[in-house]
């Protein structure tokens, strides 16, 4: 067989090119430490690496998102707690005034002390996560969440929103907080009712927070549920040198008594249905032998202390919201303008009472953030988790995708180093056999 000069040089030279090029590709590969140098290597594990670069750089956002929003929510939650803290001294501080022993010169000092906790509070209320974003101020985090026209008199600016943050495909979790809701938004009294001292009562008598007994007959009274218990005092019939006390249930809305559906006001000297017993139950609903036009029954309860006047009167009305604030300027204000004697211990009592029962409110409405701040914390915490297993298991799947065997390839690199230098040399030799060398 005869073959021309030309193919045999041809053979050998791509013989050699063809071994080149793989001693080429293999010094790459163990130079970079990846089996595959561009898409045309492996198409299928291309596409499958470029697939699990794009998700691990999703689940690393993700993991950078949970660690702002986990790092934002702890410094709302130590806030919070400084806040708690805060409450708890007033209330401490409330009880303290509270002391009878106490005269009005150390009331007033009790509310120049309140006056620096209140303070206190309205600094934390605007307090920012050390970039400039304020913690309370909804989805205004640019925006101060409270300004003060005058003490107790506070303005919220910011809004009802939560600053959400995307830590996973399918969860967004809230940060920020409305300080409206934290601080602002606070149900007064028992959380159901209110009851208040009238402020022209001239009696001692202290009326009690009072009891829901039966939450459905209550939520079933007829609106707006605006009642008042109101005292008469005469001279008892079997004893002129001795009074009775006598109090009426009053519909506020319709001026008409619940007890017995009569107009009110009363007939002047006229004695009202029930008689007062202190410390006994004042129950708004029916009692036996009680005539009415409708049996009636509005599940709540409360009491009366002391001595009240003739005309004194308690309003009894749902729970409305009021803000820490404003509670700590009204106690502050009662503090300032404690009168002695008996009728001014009782003003002061209701006050208290009324304040210590908001301070309450608040801290429970505080507390209870922080539970759901507790709560948001935890799923960060586990996001993160399971971010990082992500973030272990793409690495591993794509190391068995693209990373090199170096074993295997200096194998390979040296047994093709051997098979290029036998190429070289039997070319070099086929070179020889040219009868041209005999010219």
């Amino acid at each position: 067989m005869r073959i021309a000069t030309t193919t045999i040089f041809n053979i050998g030279a791509n013989s050699l090119q063809s071994h080149i090029s793989d001693q080429a590709k293999l010094q790459s590969q163990l130079s970079s430490m990846r089996k595959i140098l561009t898409p045309s290597d492996d198409p299928i594990a291309s596409a499958r690496i470029l697939t699990i670069e794009q998700a691990r750089a999703t689940n690393e956002q993700y993991k950078t998102n949970s660690e702002t929003a986990d790092s934002f929510m702890r410094t709302s939650e130590s806030t919070l707690h400084q806040v708690v803290g805060v409450i708890q001294n007033i209330q401490e501080l409330a009880v303290s005034a509270g002391n009878p022993a106490l005269g009005p010169e150390e009331k007033k000092m009790k509310s120049a002390e309140l006056k620096g906790r209140y303070e206190e509070l309205l600094a934390l209320a605007n307090t920012t996560d050390g970039n400039g974003n304020y913690l309370f101020s909804g989805f205004k985090g640019d925006t101060k969440p409270f300004s003060e026209a005058a003490f107790g008199n506070v303005t919220y600016n910011g809004d009802d929103g939560q600053r959400l943050v995307q830590i996973s495909d399918g969860r967004q979790i809230p940060i920020s907080e409305s300080g409206a809701d934290v601080f602002q938004r606070v149900k007064n009294g028992n959380g159901t009712f209110v009851t208040a001292a009238t402020p022209t009562n001239t009696g001692a008598g202290i009326v009690d927070p009072g009891t829901v007994v039966d939450p459905l007959k209550w939520a079933a009274a007829p609106t707006p549920r605006d009642f008042k218990v109101q005292f008469q005092v005469l001279p008892n019939p079997a004893d002129p040198n001795k009074t009775i006390t006598t109090y009426d249930l009053v519909n506020s809305t319709t001026n008409t008594s619940l007890i017995d559906g009569a107009a009110i006001p009363r007939a002047v000297g006229t004695p009202f249905p029930r008689t007062y017993s202190e410390n006994a139950d004042i129950e708004f609903k029916q009692l036996p032998g009680e005539v009415a036009v409708l049996a009636w029954d509005y599940g709540v309860k409360t009491n009366v202390k002391g001595s009240p006047a003739a005309g004194d009167s308690f309003s009894l009305k749902p729970s409305s919201n009021v803000d820490l604030f404003s509670t700590i300027g009204a106690f502050a204000t009662a503090l300032d303008s404690y009168a002695t004697g008996s009728t001014g211990a009782a003003v002061f009592q209701n006050q208290l009472n009324t304040a210590l029962s908001n301070f309450s409110n608040t801290l429970g409405n505080v507390v209870t953030t922080q539970a759901y701040l507790g709560a948001r914390m935890n799923e960060t915490s586990s996001v993160q988790d399971t971010t990082e297993d992500l973030k272990l298991q793409y690495a591993k799947t794509l190391s068995g995708l693209r990373d090199l065997d170096y074993a295997s390839a200096i194998s390979d690199f040296a047994q093709n180093q051997m098979v290029l230098d036998a190429a070289r040399k039997s070319f070099s030799q086929v070179q020889d056999l040219s009868l041209f060398k005999y010219i």
